[in-house]
């Protein structure tokens, strides 16, 4: 009788915190890959394990009323066995509700430009993703400013979604602070809400074809008075994508637009690219290609990216890759896999141009 009595608790100490939580789900993704590095930066890094976007979090909803519920969410970088630096370094985390009246939410996410961009990538995540080239990093660096970025993950955001309307939805997002950046060499952290940004996005879906559009807005402003600040009040870029699907090919293009790049008067750019992968069972073959032109007033400033790629799904959890990736650049401003959440990117010689890699990885989520 006793041994059945402490079965018994226990089973019910156990049971109760489960229902506590049964509206809640812990989840990950588990990205992993072995690259071999060639071109300009061989010399200087052959090959390399890394861990790419590598995520583990939770997330939540509750029910509140027929029309509302309280949903949530937290989620950090995880290192798989890159570096050896564990879990770290915040993601999408944030609290809000929703309701057939759309979803409205607060605290770390991505912008809605990010959303267009990451939605016509064959390559996210691996060493052909298209943020080398559209997030703006390597026109930047050519220009010689001090951009946000335009593929970005923020705080401080305040973040509307449309429900689905006959396949039209919208999003809006409100920036209140930028993140600590680095301005005429200084670190600050601003927290004056003089430094915010707007974000929004746009896109209809019917059959196989679907296009979405974004607009994105970094606004900056004089902090103390004293003039230290950037040459203009802001930076913008729009971009366009769009995709068709039908049977097992998928094509998908998109273009984009930035001005004042960096907070510098007339720097503009333009961006685009173009996709293809076809599936038969298990497996998929794909192929990428990316171009930036060169930035306004900055001669030789250009650079193209493309990639080829073969998947193969061995579950409905796991999936294994090989992908290629090659990035000309006319400057060195560009870099292969360089900030796209790709575990490192190839280091380049002072004077190295073109960089390539070969890459093999698996892809888990749980």
């Amino acid at each position: 009788m006793k041994k059945n009595i402490i079965a018994m608790a226990v089973a019910a100490a156990v049971a109760a915190p489960a229902a506590a939580i049964a509206d809640t789900t812990l989840y990950g993704k588990i990205h992993a890959s072995y690259d071999v590095f060639g071109g300009d930066n061989a010399s200087n890094q052959d090959y390399s394990f890394s861990s790419n976007s590598s995520r583990i979090g939770i997330k939540g909803k509750e029910q509140i009323s027929d029309g509302l519920a309280l949903i949530y969410k937290w989620e950090e970088a995880v290192d798989w066995g890159d570096t050896g630096g564990g879990i770290g370094g915040a993601r999408n985390t944030y609290v809000g509700f929703t309701g057939d009246w759309g979803t409205a939410l607060a605290g770390r996410h991505d912008t809605p430009m990010k959303g267009v961009g990451r939605k016509y990538d064959l390559f996210g995540d691996t060493v052909g993703d298209s943020r080398a080239i559209i997030r703006g990093r390597g026109a930047n660096s050519a220009a010689g400013g001090n951009t946000v970025g335009f593929d970005e993950r923020m705080n401080n955001v305040l973040v509307y979604a449309t429900p689905d309307m006959g396949g039209f939805n919208a999003m809006v997002a409100y920036v209140s602070d930028w993140d600590t950046e680095t301005v005429d060499g200084t670190t600050r952290t601003y927290d004056s809400n003089k430094f915010d940004a707007w974000s929004v996005s746009a896109g209809y879906s019917v059959g196989g074809f679907s296009i979405d559009g974004a607009y994105e807005i970094h606004n900056a402003a004089d902090m103390n008075g004293d003039g230290d600040t950037f040459a203009t009040d802001s930076e913008e870029a729009y971009r366009v994508g769009a995709g068709y699907k039908m049977g097992g090919f998928k094509i998908v293009g998109l273009y984009q637009s930035i001005s004042d790049l960096g907070f510098v008067d007339g720097a503009e750019v333009d961006m685009w690219g173009l996709g293809g992968a076809y599936s038969f069972g298990n497996s998929t073959i794909k192929a990428q290609y990316y171009t930036a032109d060169d930035v306004d007033g900055v001669n030789d400033s250009a650079a193209d990216l493309w990639a080829v790629g073969y998947d193969y799904k061995m579950s409905k959890q796991t999936s294994v890759y090989a992908a290629y990736g090659s990035m000309t650049s006319d400057s060195g401003d560009y870099v292969l896999a360089s900030g796209t959440g790709h575990g490192e990117s190839p280091v380049l010689d002072a004077t190295g141009e073109d960089s390539n890699s070969f890459s093999v990885g698996i892809v888990h989520k749980f």
